[in-house]
């Protein structure tokens, strides 16, 4: 494996923020700038790039190209169809983490333990947003990874989130949402993380019941009570997984018909959609509210209101809430049919900017950069610097997707392009030399940074200022790699 980043010392940080600071301003200026929203009347095609920004992890030169030649919907319907997208170049890197293609038992047995498992799932995670040509695949599968959270920092379910990943989030992450439910409540990483294989006839615990309503389908005071939140418990009493270390299944779901709850249950009491559960339903309960949770329309809108939120913008509409959440039970959870529709032209056009989040900011840099990663234990520790490293959000709720969680961590994103370019970072190094090679003067440099990082968007006021910074005539060599550095932290590179 690789070895431990280098931090950034005291003086080192203080010096690049400073540096930061003195061009783009203090950091509460830097946030109030966001790239001015696109008008919404505006045809398809002079949507491409803001399209490319929101289903990528940010635009490349080839991605751009792409679009261009396939159109908005060519392009969105490419992205789609991810099972047809060659990634076989991506997946060769990932060839050396050898855990991710281990079958449970192997998981168990393999000498790196449940840290070797999390390092690896966390490696390939970094290695796919960046290098997967699958690009919506990849950030469907980080927004489905929160919407499901399950935090690997304590065991069982570090040894058993890698399955999870590989055969709930996956396999379902541009599928059915029914599917996708259905996998991660039989996960057994799903059902230790939220206590579930602890609930008993007796002793029912009520943490997966309460979430499984809150957060994985109907949102929180959305048309259930306590009452059904017992009830829900109970029907899932007896869910759990094999843990015995000598077992054949070990790590596999088991259901305990001793353990389970197996009196009448009601749910949904009083309203249209009341669900009767007699006794003796053993574990047919559990599905029978599965299947009641998926049909219900408060799942239809929590599910739409989310996805939009994810690939459009905070404050989705109402209005266009209700015709995702149409398409939703009209096509019975398609996943694809709610992107479409999440981002039909008009939809993305009066779309507000989107601040990163940092994994997204790290990954968007890479990609716009001839960068060369090797190892991510360095990046892992930049993500945990700046309070964002993957599978580690503690509760079940998953990262917050909102800038204004975000916007408080300033100075480890600015001191992230510093490092980068400094080849401070453990395993990542970028070819500035490579990147602006023929170029020794400042306006050819700027242009080509605006071409590459900010896809020919690049506001004239923040190229006004990296001039300033380059100065003229022949631009050093240390100015040549440290104004892509400073061009990481311009504010419309904090947003997409």
């Amino acid at each position: 494996m690789s070895t431990p980043s280098r931090p950034l010392s005291r003086r080192g940080l203080i010096s690049g923020a400073g540096a930061f600071a003195a061009v783009w301003g203090a950091a509460r200026t830097v946030l109030a700038q966001p790239p001015v929203e696109a008008s919404a009347d505006v045809d398809p095609g002079s949507l491409l790039t803001k399209l490319v920004r929101r289903v990528t992890y940010g635009p490349t030169a080839s991605e751009l190209a792409l679009a261009a030649q396939l159109g908005y919907h060519g392009y969105l319907d490419y992205q789609l169809n991810y099972t047809a997208i060659d990634d076989s170049a991506c997946e060769a890197r990932l060839s050396s983490l050898a855990t991710l293609t281990m079958t449970q038992q192997e998981q168990y047995t393999q000498t790196g333990g449940a840290t070797l498992l999390s390092n690896e799932l966390t490696e390939a995670t970094i290695l796919r947003a960046i290098f997967s040509q699958r690009q919506l695949y990849q950030r469907m599968v980080e927004f489905w990874t929160d919407h499901f959270n399950i935090a690997i920092n304590s065991e069982p379910a570090n040894m058993l989130k890698s399955m999870d990943d590989r055969n709930v989030i996956r396999v379902h992450a541009l599928g059915n949402f029914g599917d996708l439910l259905r996998a991660s409540a039989h996960s057994p990483a799903m059902l230790t993380y939220l206590d579930n294989y602890l609930s008993t006839a007796t002793n029912v615990n009520e943490n997966y019941g309460r979430e499984i309503l809150e957060l994985h389908t109907m949102g929180a005071d959305n048309g259930y009570t306590q009452a059904d939140v017992l009830d829900v418990s109970r029907c899932f009493s007896g869910w759990g997984y094999d843990s015995v270390a000598t077992s054949p299944t070990r790590g596999a779901f088991r259901y305990s018909s001793t353990r389970h709850y197996n009196g009448a249950k009601t749910i949904f009491a009083g309203t249209p959609y009341q669900l009767n559960i007699a006794a003796g339903g053993g574990q047919t309960d559990g599905d029978r509210v599965l299947n009641a949770l998926i049909a219900h329309p408060s799942t239809a809108r929590y599910i739409s209101l989310k996805m939009a939120r994810w690939l459009l913008r905070e404050d989705p509409s109402p209005s266009l809430v209700d015709r995702v959440a149409a398409v939703y039970t009209s096509t019975g959870g398609d996943i694809k049919s709610m992107i479409r529709e999440i981002l039909k032209p008009n939809n993305l056009a009066s779309a507000p900017p989107k601040y990163k989040r940092p994994f997204h900011l790290m990954v968007s840099a890479l990609r716009a950069l001839p960068s060369n990663v090797t190892a991510t234990s360095g990046l892992r520790g930049q993500l945990t610097s700046c309070g964002h490293r993957p599978f580690y959000w503690e509760t079940p709720d998953g990262y917050p997707d909102t800038a204004m969680y975000w916007q408080g961590l300033i100075l480890p994103r600015w001191n992230f392009g510093a490092s980068l370019l400094n080849a401070n970072i453990s395993g990542c190094t970028v070819d500035y030399p490579a990147f602006f090679s023929g170029l020794t003067t400042a306006g050819p440099m700027l242009n080509k940074i605006e071409a590459e990082l900010f896809a020919g968007e690049m506001p004239a006021s923040e190229k006004a200022r990296l001039n300033t910074y380059l100065g003229a005539g022949t631009i050093s060599s240390t100015k040549t790699k440290e104004v892509l550095g400073v061009a990481i932290a311009a504010p419309s590179f904090q947003w997409y």
